[in-house]
């Protein structure tokens, strides 16, 4: 869906979203790492709306705060996006453009860094709504990140 087709009300709602991101905000919280890089284990986290073929597509009319794990051995030719919010012509041609799966692995081969997740994250980057995102989707994300003691999450925009 290109925002040429989004309606009066969905453009409305875009422009309060931006507009409300775009106030001033605490900083986030970021983590040191403290130890080296090629002791560290690597997840990738994008909003590109990237996800396996078999999933279940995102949403991309009604914004989707829902979130899809990609099993770090997945090849690129199963992968599909689903957002419609940003051109895809790029990430349609190359996956690794914003989801760098195979840039990581060429990293952990060269002793750059440790391991890669067993899993990556991809979600919708267009969330009118972002409620559910903060209190469910977001910290379930970072459970599963923690509980696989990734030590850096490479964030990449949709």
């Amino acid at each position: 869906m290109s925002k040429d087709s989004l309606t009066f009300k969905e453009r409305i709602m875009a422009k309060a979203v931006e507009v409300q991101m775009g106030q001033p905000m605490e900083a986030p919280i970021i983590a040191p790492v403290n130890k080296p890089l090629d002791q560290c284990k690597v997840a990738l986290v994008t909003t590109a709306g990237i996800h396996l073929k078999e999933q279940k597509p995102f949403n991309p009319e009604a914004g989707d705060h829902t979130f899809r794990l990609i099993p770090r051995e997945t090849p690129p030719a199963d992968l599909t996006v689903t957002h419609g919010h940003y051109d895809e012509t790029d990430v349609r041609k190359d996956v690794n453009c914003l989801l760098p799966m195979e840039r990581l692995e060429e990293l952990i081969e060269e002793g750059f860094v440790q391991a890669s997740a067993s899993a990556h994250i991809s979600f919708m980057g267009y969330i009118p709504d972002v409620t559910p995102l903060i209190k469910e989707s977001a910290p379930e994300a970072a459970r599963i990140l923690k509980a696989e003691n990734v030590d850096i999450a490479v964030l990449t925009p949709g």
